[in-house]
């Protein structure tokens, strides 16, 4: 096809769009909404999953050693713990007696001091040696939970299970959904964009008689439709980063005061924004391309007897 053919039946798509300026403003809004939909959900992920990275990271097994190890078995369990599988070395920590009770005291405050000294004697040690371990994927956690029991010296520990449960069902909730809302979302997309290709064909089907009648091939007659319809998706993409940028800091605004209770730092929209751009413009130009290629190719091999006979 030559350069000067092609530059015309792109003017012809664009102009598809002006001429049918209402249902293009239409169609673009929709598929906005659509991506709208898609981008809030891949905004709301990204965040979840700081949280549950954030959460993970502060996830961790305090481990009680038995009481009659002496202080080289107390560092032997301790190196044998840090050299576990799924375990964090650089986050795991040994606590002594001595100093458990002193987090104790400084929790309680200085004037319950007494009553432990009157009790137990003064430098007791009625606290257990223990390892804070931190795990670093919280879906080996019964694996790495039945290692640390076999562990000789290990008395018992504080599990965690539940939370480790909930944290990991949580997470493969939203990727699950995310992934269906992304199925979803594309497929009214093209129904969108298809519906408005069809409605511009319509509207030029003398015309396409005529080119028909004159012997022009099918994809000379389809190449402005794809280009109405891809321009429409780029359009609507764009537009729909700009937006959900907007809501996204006004979203963020609103909720400043949750988020300073939690002290959570949300993730920053120019962190995900190229993602969106990238997925809006593959799923805009991608819709755009199989609609219109779609509606038209099934057009003319239902009309393409009555363009002849015109």
């Amino acid at each position: 096809m030559k350069a000067r053919s092609v530059r015309y039946l792109i003017g012809e798509g664009l102009k598809n769009i002006w001429l049918n300026r209402m249902m293009s403003i239409a169609s673009v809004g929709v598929l906005m909404a659509s991506m709208l939909l898609m981008g809030l959900a891949i905004a709301f992920s990204e965040n979840v999953d700081r949280i549950m990275s954030t959460i993970e990271s502060q996830n961790v097994v305090m481990i009680y050693l038995d009481d009659d190890l002496s202080d080289e078995q107390v560092q032997s369990v301790y190196e044998q713990i840090r050299s576990l599988d799924n375990i964090n070395p650089d986050e795991t920590i040994y606590i002594s007696s001595s100093q458990a009770l002193e987090g104790v005291l400084e929790t309680m405050g200085p004037e319950y001091e007494q009553y432990f000294d009157a009790y137990f004697g003064e430098g007791n040690t009625i606290l257990p040696e223990t390892v804070r371990a931190s795990m670093i994927d919280l879906e080996q956690y019964d694996q790495t939970i039945s290692a640390i029991e076999n562990v000789d010296g290990v008395d018992s520990y504080d599990s965690s299970r539940d939370l480790a449960v909930i944290l990991t069902t949580v997470r493969s909730a939203i990727n699950t959904a995310g992934i269906w809302m992304i199925v979803l979302l594309s497929l009214i997309s093209l129904v969108i964009i298809a519906n408005t290709v069809r409605i511009t064909m319509f509207n030029r089907k003398l015309e396409i008689s005529i080119m028909k009648a004159v012997g022009a091939t099918n994809g000379f007659i389809r190449f402005p439709f794809m280009v109405e319809g891809i321009t429409l998706g780029i359009i609507a993409s764009l537009l729909t980063v700009g937006v959900e940028y907007l809501l996204y800091k006004v979203a963020i605004r609103a909720l400043e005061p949750i988020i300073s209770i939690l002290s959570f730092n949300p993730v920053p929209f120019s962190n995900f924004m190229w993602i969106i751009l990238l997925i809006f413009l593959a799923l805009g130009i991608i819709a755009g391309l199989i609609a219109s290629v779609i509606t038209i190719s099934k057009y003319l091999r239902r009309e393409g007897s009555e363009f002849s006979a015109l």
